[in-house]
């Protein structure tokens, strides 16, 4: 039996409220039609730039969200194909599309040359939500990702109805913490991930469905590496099992101070364990 579905299509990056407008819109359009409410999400950000939100973490705020149904596809696989065929063999033929849900300014197919009249003439009918607005300033992925990037974190969590955060599986790192009595969960970021200014975080981290406070460096750990690769660390202020291989959740909260180089390990790990009780000060803050 065919499934009839309404769609929202995007990088959803960020995952911000303006996003959460249009799902609430899909379910209930959906709904309303006894369809299937169905979003179409790609691998990059369409516009070359860095992620927000990479795939895990944008599939988890969809499920958060009530979306049961996506698909994400190659953005290098589909860029190519004209809106026109997009709309006609994809949407309308493949995924049978009865509806559309989509902000005020959306385009989409080779050049962006397709729009809510090429959807129409296709017989997919079309509903266009409103900007939301913050400070009477439009939300949008680009004024997140620049809010991130100066380091303005609450600023970026106001727009996006929920913290920055990565999530992946721990991996071992070289062990040295846990020798300082501070053992922390390492976190492998890609390329492709936007990251806040290097520095040390007061932090969330969220594993098999327990939140455990915690301090978390971003950057490039240079009192103990040299090859310069940014990655997240946190250590954990609380007692925890054994997370190596698990995957978790890792929410910022609030900057504390920047990544420094220290004389010494000694010097470094006690720094870490002032930093914990500045991170359960500034965390029991924001509550």
């Amino acid at each position: 039996m065919r499934v009839n579905r309404v769609i929202a299509i995007g990088d959803f990056d960020g995952v911000h409220l303006g996003h959460r407008e249009i799902f609430r819109e899909l379910k209930e359009w959906a709904e309303s039609l006894r369809a299937e409410a169905f979003l179409l999400s790609f691998d990059q950000n369409t516009k070359n730039r860095k992620v927000i939100t990479e795939k895990a973490v944008k599939e988890f705020y969809f499920r958060q969200y009530g979306i049961e149904h996506w698909l994400t596809l190659s953005f290098e696989e589909w860029k190519e194909m004209s809106a026109e065929d997009f709309t006609r063999d994809f949407l309308k033929e493949e995924l049978g599309a009865v509806g559309l849900v989509c902000g005020k300014d959306f385009h989409f197919g080779k050049d962006r040359a397709g729009n809510e009249f090429t959807l129409i003439a296709n017989g997919i009918a079309v509903k266009k939500v409103e900007n939301q607005t913050v400070e009477d300033l439009r939300i949008s992925s680009t004024e997140i990702r620049k809010l991130l990037e100066e380091g303005s974190l609450q600023e970026a969590e106001q727009r996006m109805g929920h913290p920055y955060c990565l999530m992946g599986t721990v991996c071992h790192g070289k062990g040295l913490a846990r020798k300082y009595g501070l053992p922390t969960v390492n976190l492998p970021v890609s390329e492709q991930q936007l990251l806040p200014p290097f520095g040390v975080y007061a932090a969330w981290v969220e594993a098999e469905g327990v939140r455990y406070p915690a301090v978390a460096n971003i950057g490039v750990r240079p009192t103990v590496e040299k090859e310069g690769i940014p990655n997240a660390e946190a250590h954990i202020l609380a007692e925890v099992p054994e997370l190596y291989g698990k995957e978790i959740r890792l929410e910022l909260k609030g900057y504390l101070r920047r990544e420094m180089k220290f004389e010494n390990q000694e010097a470094l790990f006690l720094q870490i364990k002032k930093d914990g009780e500045q991170s359960l000060a500034r965390l029991e803050m924001l509550k």
